[in-house]
């Protein structure tokens, strides 16, 4: 059947040690499971913050090549792909609501972010841009009867969306118009996508009360709060529904748009995903419910890789979960 395994972020020594620990050989240049009879589905984010960006990316690339995996794209990648667009490309729409020449501002932080990919292919101009070409064509869900994966938040209504537009890659059309309609949060032009993008990539957040802020792992002062979208949040708090390790929230009332949202109910088919940076010892959110972000680029060295071994079980099994400590930041 299927493995699931989390965010990366350029940790490719983890990667390969959580390979073989499942089972995985590396023949003919790709890892493989002897026999053929499960597969890696990648959950996005194989680049940035750690340092082996470019061998983490060849190595999902083999595998996905050698038919040995799916690669499902993350915001890390989308956010790659936005990086480096000019505004108004190719005869994209033109987003006025963003600053600066790109989809994606260049401030100090954003640069920050990408620095340790863009070192990892220092002198590899060529290359960099075919992988760029390959992020391009990685799904931005799965879904089969048994299971649904993501890189952050599945939302049935907003998968409608993109379903009705033919849309699951930003292959499946002209890119330039594709991911400019993906950055148009302000729908200037009638035709965004990024309603569904922004959820199944980022996931959903909420603006924090008047005069309220926290300071992310990374030093950054944040203004909005993730949410947890597997929860009802009719009779939720803050507390109860904002989702950011390592930070205590008060039980302060929901804003009515907020307790009006869509959540993942507990008979809905498993879900897997990343992105949240979860820390300790990977355990299951609910027994539909399970997170592969173990923040194994985490700033603090002692995050896990973490993947989960699925066989088509409806009831999630804790048991299933194979993890390889992180060995470097």
């Amino acid at each position: 059947m299927i493995d699931f395994i989390g965010d990366i972020h350029g940790h490719c020594d983890e990667l390969r040690a959580l390979l073989k620990k499942l089972g995985y050989e590396e023949t003919a240049g790709a890892f493989r499971y002897s026999g053929g009879g499960r597969k890696v589905v990648f959950l996005g984010d194989y680049i940035d913050r750690g340092g082996q960006v470019r061998e983490t990316v060849n190595l999902v690339r083999a595998m996905r090549n050698a038919g040995s995996a799916i690669a499902l794209m993350g915001n890390h990648e989308f956010n790659a792909l936005c990086f480096w667009q000019r505004n108004g490309s190719g005869g994209g729409h033109f987003i006025n609501g963003i600053p600066g020449g790109y989809l994606r501002e260049h401030s100090f932080n954003k640069v920050a972010i990408h620095a340790r990919t863009v070192e990892s292919y220092r002198g590899r101009q060529q290359e960099f841009r075919e992988v760029l070409d390959f992020f391009k064509t990685l799904p931005f869900y799965l879904e089969t009867d048994l299971f649904r994966a993501q890189h952050a938040c599945f939302d049935g209504e907003l998968l409608k969306t993109l379903q009705a537009e033919g849309v699951g890659c930003f292959a499946d059309g002209n890119f330039d118009e594709l991911i400019a309609r993906a950055c148009d949060e302000h729908n200037e032009y009638g035709d965004s996508l990024f309603a569904p993008l922004d959820c199944f990539l980022k996931g959903p957040e909420m603006p924090l009360p008047e005069g309220m802020t926290f300071r992310d792992g990374e030093g950054v002062m944040r203004k909005k709060v993730r949410l947890r979208w597997w929860i009802d949040p009719a009779q939720a708090t803050l507390q109860d529904i904002a989702l950011q390790p390592g930070v205590e929230f008060k039980a302060l009332d929901l804003p009515q748009q907020v307790r009006q949202r869509r959540f993942y109910g507990e008979g809905e088919r498993p879900v897997f995903f990343g992105h949240y940076w979860l820390t300790g010892t990977p355990t299951l959110i609910r027994s539909n419910v399970c997170c592969l972000d173990y923040s194994v680029a985490g700033y603090r060295g002692d995050g896990h890789l973490a993947a989960y071994r699925f066989d088509g079980e409806q009831v999630l099994d804790e048991s299933k979960f194979v993890f390889v400590e992180s060995t470097s930041v």
